[in-house]
């Protein structure tokens, strides 16, 4: 890597950590690419060679707290289906819940933007990435409705942690997303497990 390539590495990096503990200080609402450029010690200017908007710069941030996650989708993929669902959707509520009801609740503010999708798109193709690889692993029939079956979890999964938003001191998000597993994805998954 040459210098300069490091040196726009590391800006972005910045850039990112920054908009991080930002969001979490001041929120969403509350937080300018002015506060985000003066934190990391760039220019206004410099931030849209990386992001064209806070909101590309804050998928980003989504994307790197489930990147572990998502590396995880091909080896998810080989084993039952149930398990695999359920490991992902668990250790997807623990990537939100280790940021806290605090952050949970500035991201619930984030999605519900209409222009704000990619996140919606990006979670939905994370899921629907792993449902394909149990049809390609001979786990899932062939017949599965990858796109439905995508969009009813993580319907589930965000209609979790908004129910945390509302009422932290009384919803366990992972134990709510263990129920959900247990009580349905058998009944979900019967038609289609191999």
């Amino acid at each position: 890597m040459t210098n300069r390539a490091a040196a726009a590495a590391e800006t972005r990096k910045k850039l990112i950590e920054n908009a991080d503990r930002l969001l979490f200080e001041k929120g969403y609402q509350q937080m300018s690419i002015v506060d985000i450029t003066k934190a990391s010690g760039v220019a206004k200017g410099t931030f849209y060679n990386y992001f064209e908007t806070k909101e590309a710069l804050l998928l980003e941030l989504s994307k790197l707290h489930l990147s572990k996650l998502t590396r995880q989708l091909p080896q998810l993929a080989t084993v039952a289906p149930q398990q695999a669902l359920h490991d992902y959707m668990v250790d997807y509520m623990r990537v939100v819940v280790e940021s806290g009801d605090n952050m949970a609740r500035q991201w619930i503010r984030f999605v519900v933007d209409p222009k704000n999708q990619q996140k919606w798109q990006f979670d939905l193709a994370s899921l629907e990435e792993l449902i394909q690889g149990l049809v390609d692993n001979h786990r899932l029939a062939a017949s599965t409705p990858v796109q439905r079956l995508a969009e009813l979890l993580i319907t589930d999964i965000y209609g979790i942690v908004f129910s945390w938003c509302i009422s932290p001191t009384t919803i366990d998000p992972i134990q709510s997303v263990v129920s959900f597993c247990e009580l349905q994805l058998a009944a979900i998954l019967q038609t289609y497990e191999l």
